[in-house]
């Protein structure tokens, strides 16, 4: 199973381990610290329920394909 984190950072993990990783962040809780001057107060820090559109999201890909990538290895960049 791959689990999408935010933009660009993908994970592949056997579908009961991503289960139990979701199972964990779904108890989660958003952590944000906000910088600001000195003079204004400082930095502050947040805690608050996670948004729904910040959960990772899951993919199942077959076990042939996840062979074929495993084979493909890191990408060049470009």
């Amino acid at each position: 199973m791959v689990i999408e984190f935010g933009w660009n950072n993908k994970f592949v993990l056997k579908t009961s381990d991503a289960v139990r990783l979701l199972e964990l962040l779904e108890k989660a809780e958003a952590y944000e610290e906000k910088w600001r001057k000195n003079e204004d107060g400082g930095t502050t820090y947040h805690v608050y329920p996670l948004d729904p559109e910040k959960v990772p999201s899951l993919k199942l890909v077959s076990d042939d394909l996840y062979r074929m990538a495993k084979l493909a290895g890191k990408p060049d960049k470009e």
